[in-house]
């Protein structure tokens, strides 16, 4: 069947479902202000971003290429988006977009997904929230004097599902102010904090507490004082709590624990920790045809302000491995959908994409879908299943 070519039989039932599958969407972006004058209003805000959004997850990558999907919607298709007057052109789509408020739409967008993923039942204890920061490749320019600037985001994702909750854009590449800003913003009411090296600060350990939540860090090289404090604890008097083996991928892997609990944080260097995590990770490759056998050792520490009695270390280890869900949640952007190519970057044009992509992907996993790339070709060959996902995410959130 056609993406656009729907049977009769199906047509009165399509029409009648249409007006309301988009109707929650509608309401949450009601809120994104509308920065134009009235005067000349074609279309309202809200129903062409529904719109573009739409497009975001049939797999569309361009404003043309959502212009050129949208043109394509039967008139009962489009009806749900309150769009009566026809398709908007592919400029007012760009320069709504470009001059949205980005805060207001990822406060829309995030806040329609985080309603329908309350309903879903979450794992005991404190949930792992992950905060990271992207580059957008495409989205560069350059100054007169030559020098590139890229534009960049902070983004909150959960571990347990993968699910965004929240973007901060990066200003003058302070990605710490910008975990600190999207911090403040979120409400973090029985969350455990995770930050990977670039992140692990003070400031922004003293603002998480000071909210009366917890936070996990790694600690690298980038923080050297803290390290050497680290590597001198009495490491050799601590047995290994948990050692772990795994297999895979022409390599073995022995994982081992040990713990100590903090006293007096001075000794650390490192304000309010209360538990510290040796990670040590001995690999051993396996001969090839082109390499030989190889071991490699290395070690990692992780600071916490949870003490022991309220997270265990083999805990702890978890929630730092749970941390990589935001990389994977990057690694779908760029290879399912292709964000390091996208050049768009007038306006606020980068960051939307990047809210849109992000939150079209939680849309998918919370409909159901474990891979992101096979519901976006299902997506782009059925424009009717893109309402129907709306529909389902709005009633969730209902």
């Amino acid at each position: 069947m056609s993406p656009t070519c729907v049977p009769d039989g199906q047509r009165a039932c399509l029409a009648g479902r249409a007006v309301t599958q988009p109707r929650g969407l509608l309401d949450a972006l009601g809120v994104v202000r509308d920065r134009r004058r009235r005067r000349g209003r074609r279309f309202g805000l809200a129903p062409v971003l529904a719109l573009w959004f739409a497009g975001v997850l049939a797999g569309q990558r361009t404003f043309v290429a959502v212009w050129e999907w949208a043109v394509d919607l039967p008139a009962e298709l489009l009806a749900g988006f309150g769009l009566t007057r026809g398709v908007p052109s592919e400029r007012t789509i760009r320069r709504l977009v470009e001059g949205c408020d980005p805060a207001g739409l990822d406060e829309a967008l995030s806040g329609w997904i985080a309603r329908a993923a309350a309903a879903e039942e979450p794992p005991p204890g404190p949930r792992g929230l992950a905060f990271d920061g992207k580059t957008l490749k495409g989205a560069r320019s350059f100054t007169e004097a030559g020098a590139m600037n890229q534009e960049a985001v902070v983004e909150a994702v959960w571990h347990d599902t993968g699910i965004a909750a929240g973007h901060q854009r990066v200003v003058g590449g302070d990605e710490i102010a910008a975990v600190e800003a999207l911090v403040g913003r979120l409400d973090l009411a029985g969350v455990l904090v995770t930050a990977d090296s670039l992140h692990s600060h003070e400031r922004l350990a003293r603002k998480i507490r000071a909210r009366g939540d917890h936070w996990l860090f790694v600690i690298k090289m980038n923080q050297p004082t803290v390290h050497a404090n680290l590597t001198r604890l009495p490491w050799s008097r601590s047995p290994d709590l948990v050692t772990t083996t795994e297999k895979g991928h022409g390599r073995i892997e022995v994982r081992s624990l040990k713990a100590l609990t903090v006293t007096t944080p001075k000794l650390v260097g490192f304000w309010g920790t209360r538990q510290v995590v040796e990670l040590r990770r001995r690999t051993r490759r396996k001969k090839t045809v082109t390499a030989a056998p190889t071991v490699s050792e290395e070690v990692f520490y992780l600071v916490t302000s949870q003490p022991a009695e309220q997270a265990h270390p083999r805990d702890l280890t978890a929630r730092a491995r749970g941390h990589w869900t935001v990389e994977a949640v990057h690694h779908v952007r760029d290879r399912v959908l292709d964000e390091d190519r996208h050049t768009a970057r007038t306006g606020n044009a980068a960051l939307a994409w990047a809210i849109a992509r992000d939150t079209a992907i939680s849309a998918l996993r919370l409909a159901g879908h474990r891979s992101i790339a096979q519901a976006m070709r299902s997506t782009a060959r059925s424009p009717e299943r893109v309402l129907q996902i709306i529909g389902l995410i709005s009633e969730k959130g209902l």
